[in-house]
């Protein structure tokens, strides 16, 4: 009995062992997450800036430390601006080679402004074309940072962008909720 106790022991010990050696696993990118500590940009022209993952376009953004930016990491985090008409971009302008299973960033809505909507969105052909991934994100909480973590199954070449959406200007029309916003330790995962 103990015998047979021990073989089924061991086929199970294998069988288990079979099933997680065959399943990947996911990798983060190298030099990430971003943190924006090395790219301080003062003011909200379109603008490309080098960081450590590569180069980013900040459109209508900044990356700051003021008082009410704060960070997740580091002192410096990304903020974009409030009352857009039109989206304001915070974009890589660069490929990740081996796809990627999972992003994840940190984002909160700045100071005293009243919450903002925003939408992570991907391109697999250099950024001639951007797709949304997930539903938007409203961004309602002006102290602490909220994690935002969305899976995903991409393969081959891929970049990445914060889409803040430009709903109009909240100080002429007080039901427009166009608050400025904060991004920080941006992170992309790959399949190994």
């Amino acid at each position: 009995m103990e015998k047979r106790y021990s073989r089924i022991l061991a086929l199970f010990f294998v069988v288990m062992t079979g099933a997680f050696a065959g399943k990947a696993q996911d990798k983060l990118y190298p030099k990430y997450p971003e943190s924006f500590e090395t790219g301080n940009k003062m003011n909200y022209r379109i603008d490309d800036i080098d960081l450590p993952t590569g180069r980013w376009r900040l459109d209508n953004a900044v990356i700051q430390n003021q008082k009410y930016d704060g960070a997740v990491s580091g002192e410096y985090a990304v903020r974009m601006i409030f009352n857009n008409t039109t989206s304001a971009y915070l974009q890589m302008m660069y490929d990740l080679p081996k796809g990627a299973s999972k992003v994840e960033f940190w984002y909160k809505s700045f100071a005293l402004d009243k919450p903002c909507m925003f939408q992570l969105e991907y391109s697999t052909d250099k950024g001639k074309k951007w797709q949304a991934i997930g539903d938007l994100i409203v961004a309602t909480d002006k102290q602490k940072y909220t994690k935002a973590e969305m899976n995903m199954d991409i393969e081959g070449r891929v970049r990445f962008r914060i889409n803040k959406i430009g709903l109009g200007d909240g100080a002429k029309n007080q039901e427009i909720s166009n608050g400025r916003l904060n991004i920080d330790d941006f992170a992309v995962y790959y399949k190994e």
